[in-house]
Formats: C-alpha cells, structure tokens, sequence
C-alpha cells in the first residue's frame, strides 16, 4: 500500500468551454469570408482577416493547453496548473490538517473555474464541481478540483490511515 500514487490530468479539450469557444469562433470567422469575397478592397480586409484568424487560433490553443495536475503518494499532495504554475506544488502528509473530498458549487463558493481565491482560501479547477478540500495550516484552505470523486475518496481513506 505504501506505493500506491494517485493521478490526475484536467483539461478543456473535449469540454463545452472549448466547444463554446468554436461555435463563436466558426460564424466570426464565416461572416469575415464572406466580407472577404465580396469586397473590393482585398488587401486591408486581407490583413483584418488574417489578425482576427490569428487571435482566434491561438485562444483556443490557449485553452486547450490549460491542465490541471494532482498527484498524491505517500509523502505529498501535489498539483500545478499549467502554463500558470508550471512547477509542482507539494504539501507534505505532515503539514495538511485536514483533507477531504467535496462537492461544491464553483460560481457561488469560488466565483467561476480556473485559479481563484484570497489569502486564505485557493481553488484551482477546470469542471466540474467535485473537489479536494485540504487545510494546510496557518489558516489557509486549498480546494484542487477533481473528476474522479469517487475514485479520490478510496484512494484517501487509505491514505489517511498510513
């Protein structure tokens, strides 16, 4: 049991966020052609294009480059939430107070996905709005979205005990 290790990447590719994205992006983008081709003045409707079409490709390559990590063995609970936090940040078994799975509404108790929060409460998600709930001292709470409740639940409840 003590190798056991628990794993998790998040991203917005293959969510309604990235969908949502597409469907405002397609007409855009659709209207722009269409202008293109029945306007005389090629070249400065060229460039307008060829910005628009750039700005759009790289937020949606923006946002399908976000992801969420967790990883929790033995010794830590780590995450990062790339390209924000690149590097991991690990709590040791020792310093975490508490530690539970919840359920959570993300608008209300966080005001929307992503990295929210103050000095005292963090929350990192994607979707969703199952999370790991931790206290980690010094009156500071950090809530790590998750997708596998379930999953995370069995995991710590042997993890607590070891």
């Amino acid at each position: 049991m003590a190798n056991r290790i628990f794993k998790e990447t998040q991203s917005y590719a293959g969510t309604w966020v990235m969908y949502l994205i597409v469907l405002i992006e397609l007409p855009t983008l659709l209207f722009l052609i269409v202008l293109y081709a029945t306007s005389e003045d090629k070249q400065e409707l060229a460039i307008a294009l060829g910005v628009v079409l750039g700005t759009m490709a790289l937020l949606l390559l923006f946002v399908l480059n976000l992801k969420l990590e967790t990883r929790i063995d033995s010794e830590s609970v780590a995450f990062r939430y790339a390209p924000f936090i690149r590097k991991w940040r690990k709590y040791p078994k020792e310093q975490i107070k508490s530690i539970t799975v919840i359920k959570y509404s993300p608008i209300a108790d966080y005001g929307g996905w992503g990295i929210k929060g103050n000095k005292t409460t963090k929350a990192y998600s994607v979707i969703g709005e199952d999370g790991l709930l931790m206290d980690v001292g010094e009156k500071k709470k950090i809530m790590i979205g998750t997708m596998k409740s379930k999953e995370l639940s069995d995991f710590l409840q042997n993890w607590i005990e070891e």
